[in-house]
């Protein structure tokens, strides 16, 4: 069980990590509002309110503390107001590094066994929308959508998603109106030299071809291209498998460079492949920078855009199984808490179950289908034993008991399925919500 010793590795990273910021004034004070919080003796210090913050309250808060309380062997809770209070002087941004130190970890103790496509890391970006309470505090801040009869307040969320390790590695939440293509473009600077970038169409433009490509180490990439660009149309009717364009600028390209920091003319032309992949009902071109004589040929790259379909897979994860949008507070730093630390969690899991799938491919080797662990399943017998994995020693016997519960209830994995997509109202497209005056105690 390779695969539970590096988790007992990665769980000892992730606590040093906590217990290096309670000892350290100048590290703590990244993450909280004043230099005197987090100073004095409470019942929820923050190392405790971390790791209730991860536990994603989704019942009401009263019955979450006791029995948060009841995990730790204390035998007194807090009430919801301490907690609240606790959660005001904490950054958000404790969950976006403490995240990193879980993926980095991974990455570490994984070495050369971390997956791989032809020697690139893969990653599929795309945005989301999180429907949100409409407080004034929310509208403020992520505003959001109206009609005639009433305003819809919503964040827009953005994930860089390692779809072969299955990790989020850039998460982010913005104003709705910031956009997740401008999301995109502030992510860049963060993609490492081997990493392949998939994105959809909405990402499609020079500009986005630009910051790959002009990178200080050139980022590889793969975008569908929109269907109403020139460029796009014209080699669909030239009926070539791929070709090599230079292509110029636009003025939206020449501006949008311009903030970047970069001088563009009409003259500055960019050098892309454009791929043809056929599907049963229609065409697709993909626009990248892998070049045929590298040895990425024509035929690699309808399995390999498909496998962008892990991000949107993963955001469902969050949103109906982890219940993002049921947020546990209805201030803006609430909001970003629980949106990070729904991203650790998403994360951790990944990594804690990844041995039990290597049983489960064993066990289903014979079968009709391919087998996966039950993620709803497992994340509920891993959110119950969260508590116990960083207040124990003895975490690989814990492990060992979530292994044993993971490979149970496998779901069949049926390949090749595709069904009409049903556009939705917006408000309507995941299972759970926020309520200003309810949440469930049982």
């Amino acid at each position: 069980m390779a695969e539970i010793k590096i988790g007992i590795k990665i769980i000892s990273e992730l606590k040093s990590f906590v217990s290096l910021v309670v000892h350290n004034d100048n590290l703590m004070n990244n993450f909280r509002k004043s230099d005197k919080d987090f100073t004095r003796n409470r019942k929820l210090p923050f190392e405790r309110l971390v790791l209730l913050i991860v536990k994603l309250c989704k019942k009401t808060l009263s019955i979450e503390s006791e029995k948060f309380f009841e995990e730790l062997g204390e035998p007194d809770t807090c009430t919801v107001s301490a907690f609240t209070q606790q959660t005001i002087k904490l950054k958000a941004s404790f969950f976006h590094l403490w995240n990193k130190v879980l993926w980095s970890s991974y990455y570490y103790y994984n070495g050369s066994k971390v997956r791989r496509w032809n020697g690139f890391r893969v990653i599929a970006a795309d945005g989301s929308n999180v429907s949100l309470l409409n407080t004034p505090a929310l509208n403020k801040h992520y505003g959001g959508q109206s009609n005639q009869s009433c305003n819809f307040v919503q964040g827009k969320t953005f994930y860089y998603y390692d779809v072969l390790n299955e990790l989020v590695l850039f998460p982010g939440i913005m104003p709705y109106r910031y956009g997740e293509v401008v999301m995109a473009y502030d992510g860049i600077d963060q993609l490492e030299e081997d990493m392949l970038v998939i994105y959809d169409r909405n990402f499609c433009s020079y500009k986005m071809f630009a910051l790959h490509l002009w990178a200080e180490k050139e980022i590889k990439f793969v975008i569908r291209g929109k269907e109403n660009q020139n460029m796009i149309r014209e080699f669909i009717a030239s009926g070539k498998p791929t070709a090599i364009v230079h292509l110029p600028p636009n003025s939206e390209g020449i501006s949008g460079l311009r903030e970047s920091g970069f001088i563009v003319t009409k003259q500055t032309l960019l050098k892309v492949r454009l791929v043809r992949v056929e599907l049963e009902k229609t065409t697709e071109v993909l626009v990248t920078n892998l070049w045929k004589e590298d040895g990425h040929t024509n035929s690699q790259f309808k399995a390999l855009y498909f496998l962008r379909w892990g991000v949107e897979t993963n955001i469902s994860i969050q949103k109906n199984i982890l219940q993002l949008e049921a947020f546990s507070g209805l201030t803006v730093e609430s909001v970003e808490q629980d949106f990070y630390a729904t991203v650790f969690l998403t994360n951790l899991h990944a990594v804690l179950i990844k041995d039990a799938q290597i049983v489960v491919d064993e066990n289903s080797a014979n079968r009709k289908y391919p087998m996966k662990v039950n993620n709803n399943k497992s994340m509920g017998k891993l959110k119950v034993n969260l508590v116990s994995l960083f207040i124990e020693n003895d975490v690989g016997n814990i492990l060992k008991i979530l292994h044993s519960h993971f490979i149970r209830d496998a779901l069949p994995v049926r390949r090749d399925r595709s069904y009409v997509r049903v556009r939705k109202n917006k408000q309507s497209k995941s299972k759970y919500r926020t309520f200003s005056n309810f949440k469930p105690s049982y």
